[in-house]
């Protein structure tokens, strides 16, 4: 393995020096995966420390234990089942795996560790990449005395949430180490006048996304379901309101799913998709789009593991559109109804495609771009505003339940003007008699759908 080059399976140094090139032609950018947690079992590095070589013997994580006997440091579990610690029959050791056993740990306290990291850094921002989204960010540092962690009462301690992550999950030394490469990214802003980001993905912990806004990251990513609640709308509510930062607000990056995780529609259900991509695309924040969401596209029914979330963009029903190559997986079966090239064509202007360009269209305007939020709710009801000083604002309603609701209950706690203008809708054309009405009629949202309301 090496950090600096190209894997012949996606090209040449040649091939991506070209992209870079054509990125900057289109005013586009390009921001590269870092993942400095750990390295794979083939690489050179764990090689020469299991061997114990030179500076290389401390470059992972390593402590005595005895797995016949049932014997190990801690009670550390890993994120993907079974303990965090895998006996290696070279050093006679075991090495530290948070994530699969074939991934060690880097040892990010050793100092030629985080030069190298460093280096490879600079290799690459040499070559004119734009930021890097530092992948398992959560896990870069561990308790150094490699204290147990916490049981959770009434948990057996045989998998990893049955325990506090304490010592293994957002340390705080993750913060400063964050810091001191973006530092390494600013030296690069007089070389080219401008940013270069830094971007993490810390899921489901808005703590810890704070924390790290503050270390100066860029972006932090946030799946925007993962608040507390009994349901969506809940879960939707309370990460909202747990954000009382304006400003740090609009630099969390809301995302409902990645390689790692299902597709949108497979979690929620291709229904609701559109009410998600309502929400994702108007609350104060940048929206991550997983591709293949903005069309509803699922998880593969046969595939097993994450290559059932990893197959190919759905481009139209021939299963190319985008290479005439064939594809690197298997494409889901329904890629002949849910492509792009079908969903634009189609007579229905209300496609999950067609939907969620004029979310995007909408989200140019003041009030999403900096406006203040309220967020509202009443059982699966959602509803808030956004409202920039001195320009229109707007009320987003989404009914997530599966019932038909009205929207007037709520209104009054808004504080809005009674004369609105419809402006969206996830699943109707916009009558003439909605372009100005009055909420003191009553306006019906039907299960799954969302509306817009611009206000003075």
């Amino acid at each position: 393995m090496n950090h600096t080059t190209i894997d012949s399976i996606y090209g040449t140094m040649d091939d991506f020096d070209q992209l870079i090139q054509g990125t900057k032609n289109n005013n586009m950018s390009v921001i590269m995966d870092f993942i400095p947690n750990h390295t794979g079992k083939e690489s050179v590095w764990f090689q020469k420390s299991q061997r114990r070589e030179g500076k290389y013997a401390d470059y992972y994580i390593w402590a005595p234990c005895d797995p016949v006997n049932g014997t190990y440091i801690n009670n550390w579990m890993s994120v993907k089942g079974g303990r965090a610690w895998t006996y290696d029959k070279i050093r006679k050791e075991c090495y530290l795996h948070q994530l699969e056993r074939d991934k060690p740990d880097l040892n990010l306290r050793n100092s030629d560790v985080r030069q190298e990291l460093e280096n490879i850094l600079r290799f690459w921002l040499n070559k004119g990449v734009d930021g890097f989204h530092v992948q398992n960010v959560q896990h870069l540092y561990e308790d150094q005395d490699l204290r147990n962690e916490t049981l959770i009462p009434g948990k057996t301690g045989n998998a990893y949430d049955d325990f506090d992550h304490t010592q293994t999950r957002n340390h705080p030394e993750n913060a400063k180490l964050l810091q001191s490469w973006k530092h390494v990214l600013d030296t690069f802003i007089p070389k080219t006048c401008r940013e270069r980001a830094l971007v993490v993905t810390t899921g489901n912990d808005i703590d810890a996304a704070m924390k790290y806004l503050d270390a100066g990251v860029n972006i932090v990513r946030v799946n925007l379901m993962s608040g507390n609640g009994t349901s969506l709308a809940e879960h939707i509510e309370t990460i909202l309101n747990q954000l009382d930062d304006d400003a740090a607000c609009k630099r969390i990056g809301w995302m409902y799913s990645d390689k790692d995780s299902s597709r949108l529609a497979s979690k929620v259900g291709p229904e609701n998709v559109k009410a998600f991509l309502t929400i994702q695309a108007t609350v104060p924040g940048i929206p991550f789009n997983y591709y293949g969401n903005e069309i509803g596209m699922t998880d593969h029914p046969t595939h097993s593991g994450r290559w059932k979330y990893r197959t190919p963009m759905q481009w139209d029903r021939n299963g190319t559109g985008f290479s005439q190559n064939p594809p690197w997986l298997t494409q889901n079966p329904n890629h002949k109804t849910v492509n792009v090239e079908s969903e634009l064509s189609s007579k229905d202007n209300f496609t999950t495609l067609k939907v969620n360009r004029r979310l995007q269209e909408l989200r140019r305007r003041e009030s999403f771009q900096w406006g203040e939020t309220k967020v509202f709710r009443e059982g699966d009801l959602v509803m808030y505003t956004r409202k920039a000083k001195g320009f229109p604002g707007y009320l987003m309603a989404v009914n997530l339940g599966k019932d038909e609701v009205t929207i007037e209950s709520l209104l009054a706690a808004t504080g809005i003007p009674k004369e609105v203008k419809v402006v969206f809708h996830t699943h109707q054309t916009i009558q003439d008699t909605d372009i100005s009405r009055s909420m003191e009629n009553s306006y019906m949202l039907g299960p799954s759908q969302g509306v817009i309301l611009e206000y003075p």
